[in-house]
């Protein structure tokens, strides 16, 4: 299993400087996302050779990237358009295509019928469209994808290049419990987020809810040998430098 550090940490900083941090504290790869931070390969003073260019120069290795939900709807009106919506995601696809991944992470829309059929639909879509990417779907609360009995309602219906991306924190604030969630999904486990809470609001690893040792054993024996994405969004504890290495030295110490 291999660490990721998420620039959720900091989203308001750019590339430049999610790079310098997190190779400081340690890392050697790194997710990015397409919204909800600053550095995000979509910017307008950014290309994507230079942004492969800033990566490698750091040193450091791009591990996946968050591309926006399947939610079936067409994000400025709200009009129900899956096609609408697979044109952005494959954008999104091909731009984590030339940043040189394979690995796109993504989750649903609301919690209804349609935007369950959309899902189903349109990751079958986007996997017959594009042959040579794996699509972690992510858990999330309020969403499509929330707990393990919307992804046991979905992942029979999809193919094996469709995987599950395991949040914790996201687990935790819908109330979920975090091991028969691994346990039951364990084989089609692709990535994993790792945050700790208590209820909802984020705290140091290994002052909250989170089960690390169990979950990590339950990954081993499972053969689980992906990304472990270090996420510290909403730290209010410490500096971010502090955490980031407080974190990555926690779960390197399980493992």
């Amino acid at each position: 299993m291999e660490l990721v550090f998420s620039p959720t940490l900091c989203p308001d900083l750019q590339l430049p400087g999610i790079l310098d941090l997190s190779r400081s504290a340690g890392f050697t790869r790194l997710e990015l996302f397409r919204d909800c931070t600053q550095s995000s390969p979509v910017h307008p003073d950014w290309s994507v050779p230079m942004v492969r260019a800033a990566i490698a120069g750091a040193g450091m290795q791009l591990s996946g990237f968050n591309i926006r939900n399947l939610t079936g709807r067409k994000a400025d009106s709200d009009e129900r358009n899956l096609a609408y919506n697979l044109r952005q995601l494959e954008w999104d696809v091909h731009l984590g295509r030339a940043l040189g991944v394979k690995t796109m992470n993504t989750s649903g829309g609301d919690r209804t019928p349609e935007a369950l059929a959309d899902l189903i639909e349109g990751v079958n879509t986007l996997l017959e469209n594009i042959p040579d990417i794996v699509l972690n779907l992510s858990n999330g609360k309020g969403n499509r994808l929330q707990g393990l009995g919307d992804f046991q309602a979905v992942m029979s219906e999809l193919p094996g290049r469709a995987r599950v991306l395991l949040d914790t924190g996201h687990l935790l604030s819908a109330g979920e419990s975090i091991m028969p969630f691994a346990d039951a999904l364990a084989g089609r486990i692709g990535r994993v987020h790792l945050r700790d809470q208590v209820v909802d609001k984020p705290v140091p690893f290994g002052e909250g809810e989170a089960p690390f040792e169990e979950l990590l054993n339950l990954l081993t024996d499972c053969s689980y040998d992906g990304p472990l994405v270090v996420e510290l969004k909403g730290v209010d504890w410490d500096h971010p430098m502090p955490a980031a290495i407080s974190a990555r030295r926690f779960i390197e110490a399980l493992l």
